[in-house]
């Protein structure tokens, strides 16, 4: 018999042993999730076990977030920018001279990312799109553009406001948004 075995190799010569790397592998992820899950049990702030896992925990986490946000956004807008309070740390470092054109800037630009924040997110769920979903980010990015090009006029006189305001609304616009997605 001089033809090959079974295995495919010639008689004399030497089988290579394929190494079990994917058994290991399949091994230590089996042992990392668990003991990442049953650490992760003690995180989770509710009793049931499971946290930041369950949808419904996540979604109200993410509420409670966009909340936040949005009530420090207009804490900042009607106290600090509008009634002139200079004694709250990191959120003011002066007077503002002209206080109608800094809010209505603030606000402005505020309005402008949550805009495009929802076109982004689920503006392609809006009847107007329903021929072409995607032309919701087109009006994002029209809008979005927009909205750096007030930044960039108006950045010596209000880059404070506006950067403060912006990075307020997009993060309460992207958890608000995006926990309404979650249903």
């Amino acid at each position: 018999m001089n033809g090959p075995d079974i295995d495919g190799t010639l008689p004399g010569q030497d089988i290579e042993e394929e190494s079990s790397e994917d058994e290991v592998r399949r091994e230590s992820d089996s042992v990392y999730q668990s003991s990442e899950s049953s650490s992760s049990m003690n995180w989770d702030g509710d009793g049931d076990g499971y946290g930041w896992r369950e949808g419904e925990s996540l979604r109200g986490w993410l509420y409670l977030i966009a909340g936040a946000g949005y009530t420090l956004l207009v804490v900042y807008l009607l106290l600090v920018i509008w009634m002139g309070y200079e004694n709250i740390p990191v959120l003011s470092d002066g007077k503002i001279a002209d206080t109608s054109g800094a809010f209505t800037t603030a606000i402005l630009i505020s309005a402008m990312v949550y805009v495009t924040m929802w076109f982004f997110m689920s503006g392609k769920k809006h009847s107007f799109f329903t021929e072409d979903p995607d032309k919701a980010k087109f009006y994002a990015g029209i809008i979005g553009l927009a909205s750096l090009v007030i930044i960039a006029l108006s950045w010596a006189d209000y880059s404070r406001e506006m950067i403060v305001s912006a990075i307020l609304t997009s993060v309460s616009s992207w958890s608000y948004i995006r926990s309404s997605q979650m249903k």
